[in-house]
């Protein structure tokens, strides 16, 4: 099981979220000692595909279609669902954004999972993850450990996690372009 990063791009540049979730990523697959894949949806996103695979991740997924060019929250749960069924993934990692607050909990139903958002930090008690949330506008901290099958979906708070400490991985990863049909 591996940890999947779900970035997010639009019109060919990357939300500044995106590299926190894959930060988040990265550090949760060391901590679980788990691969981490990252994914990436749209048309005409070959230069973030080859940007992505710069980075400590054991493959990128890339979900290219004409139809993925402008986001819908029904296109990207039609895109991914059958990605994250193929990797069955322990945990999906979310930027928490507009966009993600649209379709993550429509993904994360989709598959018969919940949907946790607003993450800032985890740690692993007995090889499984322990997510934190805050409550409250910050007041109090929630521990949240889900009872169900992975995956688990989350998506992480802006902030929570140093995109500035994301290192380039001394070989590029492979990028798969799996067929989407839509």
């Amino acid at each position: 099981m591996s940890i999947l990063v779900i970035l997010e791009q639009q019109a060919g540049v990357w939300h500044k979220m995106s590299w926190e979730a894959l930060a988040a990523g990265i550090e949760m697959g060391k901590a679980l000692g788990r691969p981490v894949v990252a994914a990436v949806l749209g048309d005409g996103i070959e230069a973030l595909e080859t940007e992505l695979a710069g980075y400590a991740v054991e493959r990128v997924v890339s979900l290219r279609h004409p139809l993925l060019a402008e986001y819908t929250p029904d296109g990207y749960t039609a895109a991914l669902d059958p990605v994250i069924r193929g990797l069955s993934p322990a945990v999906v990692v979310l930027p928490h954004t507009y966009q993600v607050r649209d379709f993550g909990p429509k993904l994360a139903a989709a598959l018969d999972r919940s949907f946790l958002s607003d993450v800032i930090g985890f740690r692993v008690e007995g090889g499984a993850p322990v997510f934190v949330r805050q409550l409250f506008q910050g007041k109090m901290n929630a521990d949240v450990v889900f009872a169900d099958d992975p995956p688990h979906f989350v998506s992480v708070q802006a902030g929570a996690f140093r995109a500035d400490q994301l290192q380039p991985a001394a070989t590029a990863a492979p990028v798969e372009r799996p067929v989407v049909a839509l």
